[in-house]
């Protein structure tokens, strides 16, 4: 089993020739009319949930741990496949402090642009050749900040993190 990427939930990844039909069905129609990078917020099984579009019908979902969307995927007719990916990590960041490090250390590439970074919104960039995925949305009410990366690399961003005065949240 992965370890778990946050204390409070667990992402998720599905994708597929029907990864937005099944997002339909789970999400309602609101998650067709978001663009990819862009999320939202909602609730799924009376749990909280984020979903953020990664592509056309690939989405990552934030989810308390006591809730397993494989359980909810897998019986559906649909073709897509879901997992909990052993390789990835998120670290959460207070969103303030965060936002100020990340502007001052991460790159992106042409089209994506990490500045400004509102609500609801995700970027991929690096940082000092690190591939991450910065998401900015709400989880419980309250802003959150993830910084999504490989677990292998956790040891070198939060060296990085400790280096610039900047601690998980």
């Amino acid at each position: 089993m992965p370890p778990a990427p946050s204390t409070d939930r667990t992402l998720w990844d599905f994708a597929g020739i029907d990864g937005l039909q099944v997002a339909r069905h789970l999400f309602g129609e609101s998650i067709a009319r978001i663009s990819p990078f862009q999320s939202l917020t909602t609730a799924l099984q009376g749990y909280p949930c984020a979903v953020l579009r990664l592509c056309e019908n690939n989405f990552r979902v934030a989810l308390p741990q006591a809730l397993a969307l494989d359980g909810l995927i897998r019986p559906l007719p649909w073709r897509v496949w879901v997992a909990r990916s052993p390789y990835l990590t998120a670290l959460t960041l207070p969103v303030g402090p965060g936002l100020s490090w990340l502007y001052r250390w991460a790159t992106t590439k042409p089209l994506y642009t990490l500045q400004p970074l509102p609500g609801n919104r995700a970027v991929p960039a690096r940082l000092d050749g690190i591939a991450v995925l910065i998401w900015h949305h709400e989880w419980l009410g309250q802003p959150r900040l993830d910084l999504h990366l490989a677990t292998a690399d956790v040891p070198l961003v939060r060296a990085q993190m400790a280096a610039a005065g900047v601690r998980e949240d």
